[in-house]
């Protein structure tokens, strides 16, 4: 698994999730839903991370995981 990208603090976190959720999102095959996006604190550290919830339909092949967002994830939006 590769690393999440990191901010200094939640406030940090939850602007780039604003900037993420005002943008054009384009569902992938069997997906319903937009991701929902949090920012979550690190375990054993003072930085957080976004954490993208994502939701399709059951039986889908190749769904994309939830899971953190990596800094290859935030460029590919």
């Amino acid at each position: 698994m590769t690393t999440p990208h990191t901010y200094a603090t939640r406030a940090d976190a939850q602007k780039a999730i604003a900037g993420l959720n005002s943008g054009i999102y384009y569902l992938a095959h069997g997906e319903y839903e937009r991701p929902d996006y949090t920012a979550r604190k690190i375990r054993n550290g003072g930085r957080y991370y976004i954490h993208a919830r994502r939701y399709f339909y059951a039986g889908t092949l190749h769904a994309k995981k939830s899971g953190p967002l990596t800094i290859y994830n935030l460029e590919a939006l």
